[in-house]
């Protein structure tokens, strides 16, 4: 090889490969500019990770797998979520960042405060009336809405429905009102919440719970950019003090390999065949064996086994929603009493990997009540624990205190529970806060 040649052979080991190809005619200066060009990744691909969990290579001896199949090293690619510290020992993929720093919330209530106001009924809202009351006694909530934190640096603009529940807090509890008030602002945004309710019609209490929790996790994702992750998402305000994370684990019987599910919690609903909620909650997670027809294929195996599967609480909520499923698909109402305990301890629902070392009790702050004989008529009121610590009955514009052996003989639809001494979560809170475009207060 002569020394020009060796020259440019070294040229393009030292990065100039470009200009070698240049100089032999391969290529011409149009498709060089057309290269391509990779870039770091900035956000986990969660498909990627399920497929790194699933598969591993044939020809790989460089790939190092953990027990339960997740790569924790490929060589030649990128580290998986796992080598970057997001994916724990079970597969449970972590957030990157989070949108909301948890350590603002507190755990019950700053200061004490006298019960507010009734709502009016403003044809058929009594749905509404309750679940707003729920949510303006559930502390962690109602402190943060009191600090006006949300309104002053928010980008919805007037339509946004975590600014209009705020100011509506701030009225009911910032002072003694002697008459009802009208949550016009809410009830007028209806269409807001959800396309499909109408004004004046008796709707669900815990759809509508649900349709407006959606409606606050919209407003605060608001000039975030829509591509996000899902998990980072899911670091809200609204996930930090409703949301958690459910397992479903599935083992099998042959070799003992564990596939774990893991989905967001926002509530729990409960059958209420049983008598108590811990009946309850005993069925939401007992196992459930997969055989003859029903057998699962295991990833390891690669052949149908028998198994057995299970939904258990991996992460706990600050606040704990129990949905009890009175009513059923044709309309029917089960008006069956299901005892309710004040003060609930759920280490015993808890998924046997999941990193939470505690507290696991839980304290009941507000109940909601169904009469009637179904869903879409009746009436909604319910029961809530003030900031002094006195139990309420909430019934549109009446409000009257009662005894904690009343609130336990009501035949509850939704149980809202405290979690106590509530800890931060273990992941990053380093907050991603959207580009601001609200002009500032004078």
């Amino acid at each position: 090889m002569s020394p020009g040649a060796i020259a440019e052979t070294m040229g393009a080991k030292n990065g100039n490969i470009d200009v070698l190809l240049a100089k032999q005619g391969k290529v011409d200066k149009l498709q060089l500019r057309r290269r391509v060009e990779f870039r770091q990744a900035t956000q986990t691909d969660a498909k990627m990770d399920l497929l790194r969990k699933k598969y591993k290579p044939v020809n790989d001896t460089g790939a190092k797998t953990k027990a339960n199949g997740v790569h924790k090293v490929i060589a030649g690619e990128e580290q998986s979520s796992e080598s970057n510290g997001l994916l724990d020992r079970s597969g449970f993929r972590r957030p990157a960042h989070s949108l909301f720093p948890a350590e603002r919330l507190t755990t019950g209530w700053k200061t004490v405060r006298p019960i507010g106001p009734g709502l009016n009924n403003l044809g058929n809202t009594c749905f509404l009336n309750s679940v707003l009351q729920c949510l303006t006694y559930t502390p962690p909530l109602a402190e943060y809405m009191l600090a006006r934190v949300h309104s002053d640096s928010c980008c919805a603009g007037d339509n946004c429905m975590l600014c209009k529940f705020e100011a509506h807090v701030g009225r009911a509890l910032s002072k003694r009102e002697s008459a009802s008030i009208s949550p016009k602002s809410i009830v007028g945004r209806l269409k807001m919440v959800a396309k499909h309710m109408r004004i004046g019609r008796q709707e669900d209490a815990h759809e509508f719970l649900r349709l407006l929790v959606d409606a606050f996790q919209r407003s605060l994702l608001t000039g975030i950019d829509s591509k996000i992750d899902r998990r980072i998402q899911e670091t809200t305000l609204t996930h930090h003090i409703f949301g958690g994370y459910l397992q479903s684990q599935v083992s099998c019987s042959r070799c003992g390999y564990d596939s774990n599910t893991f989905d967001p919690l926002l509530d729990v609903s409960l059958d209420i065949s049983g008598s108590t909620i811990a009946k309850g909650l005993r069925s939401f997670t007992r196992p459930e064996v997969l055989n003859k027809s029903n057998r699962y294929k295991c990833e390891k195996c690669a052949r149908l086994v028998d198994a057995t599967k299970q939904m258990t609480i991996y992460q706990l909520p600050r606040i704990l929603t129990l949905q009890l499923k009175r009513f059923s698909a044709f309309g029917g109402k089960i008006n069956r009493f299901v005892e309710f305990p004040l003060a609930l301890n759920v280490k015993s629902y808890i998924s046997k990997n999941s990193p939470e070392s505690g507290p696991f009790d839980y304290n009941l702050y507000a109940v909601l009540v169904h009469s009637g004989g179904s869903a879409r008529s009746g009436h909604y009121y319910c029961f809530v624990k003030s900031p002094a610590g006195v139990w309420y009955e909430l019934n549109d514009s009446m409000v009257h205190q009662v005894s904690e052996r009343t609130v336990l003989k009501q035949s509850a639809y939704l149980l809202f529970y405290e979690r106590c001494g509530a800890p931060n979560p273990r992941h990053s809170t380093d907050p991603v806060t959207a580009s601001p475009n609200k002009p500032k207060k004078e």
